[in-house]
């Protein structure tokens, strides 16, 4: 394991059937400075053959607030005689990256305590995630820190809903826009994003894949407004859906519980089951998913690093 190599460059697809929503179309630019990074390890025999050991994608952001964040998703070891000593190595170079981009912190989703099955994709970042118990103990050793916990329920539509508007936006550029707008104004998307730039230039693959009219459902009540996005699953003979982001601005709780009820209807004309990730315990969105009968399916753990400079 000494000649270990890294190298910004995705595995054989054979190697990533784990990590189901990465494509090599993934490549944001910021400013001119590319900041998604696939980085991966491997060695060489005699003959010059390469031996893939491991893998994690990363991507660098801004936050609203001006700061330098750097997200790793997709930890997966090749070699389970050398697990730990793979995923000490790939924290180093993405710490090695993060430093270089200027980043104050590097920040990781892990899951645990899983009792059913688990949809994906499990972030949500359209490059998804990966269940790694593993890696989250090696990130724990490397000074990562639990910053919050919040849960994934599944839910059986139809439940009881007060009235809302709810709609859709058929037109892929207006729909965009206002899905991107959204994020720019809610906390709960971090990062921040110029929406005029991003929807003057042509859309790309992964956009044209995720932003599907029926995928983002819109809510508004007077000056709260949400969106929802979400992704069908087919199992077998019975229809899942994953809701992967819920975005809420102006909102008060009962606006943000009556549109994620409205929504789990909405969906629940093409779903028997739903999962809600990202939802806080003890909050009054938790009680109302357990009174509509919820289900818990596995815990979020927001893990954070702080760093230094060079």
């Amino acid at each position: 394991m000494d000649q270990i190599q890294s190298v910004i460059l995705f595995p054989p697809l054979s190697f990533l059937k784990e990590a189901v929503f990465v494509t090599m179309f993934h490549r944001v630019v910021d400013t001119n400075i590319l900041v998604t990074y696939p980085i991966t390890l491997y060695t060489r025999d005699d003959n010059g053959t390469m031996d893939w050991l491991g893998f994690l994608y990363t991507f660098l952001c801004t936050g609203k607030d001006g700061t330098k964040t750097s997200f790793i998703t997709y930890p997966l070891c090749f070699s389970e005689e050398h697990k730990r000593e793979i995923y000490e190595r790939l924290l180093k170079e993405a710490e090695e990256l993060a430093r270089a981009f200027g980043a104050s912190r590097m920040e990781y989703e892990g899951y645990q305590h899983i009792t059913g099955e688990v949809l994906y994709p499990l972030s949500g970042m359209m490059f998804g995630n990966t269940c790694s118990p593993d890696f989250i103990q090696v990130a724990e050793e490397n000074q990562f820190t639990v910053k919050n916990v919040d849960f994934c329920y599944e839910i059986t539509p139809p439940v009881t809903c007060e009235p809302l508007q709810i709609y859709t936006i058929p037109d892929f550029f207006e729909r965009r826009r206002a899905y991107l707008e959204l994020c720019s104004l809610c906390d709960s998307f971090p990062q921040y994003i110029d929406v005029e730039k991003i929807v003057g230039q042509p859309p790309g693959i992964t956009d044209r894949r995720y932003f599907k009219k029926d995928w983002i459902i819109f809510t508004e009540s007077e000056k709260e407004k949400g969106a929802i996005r979400w992704v069908p699953q087919s199992i077998g003979k019975e229809k899942k859906a994953k809701i992967v982001r819920m975005l809420f601005h102006n909102a008060g709780t009962d606006f943000i519980c009556t549109s994620v009820k409205g929504v789990i209807n909405q969906i629940g004309t093409s779903a028997d089951r739903i999962h809600i990730p990202g939802i806080p315990g003890g909050t009054p969105l938790e009680d109302m998913v357990k009174n509509m009968g919820g289900t818990k399916v596995y815990e979020t753990l927001h893990m954070v690093k702080e760093i230094s400079g060079p």
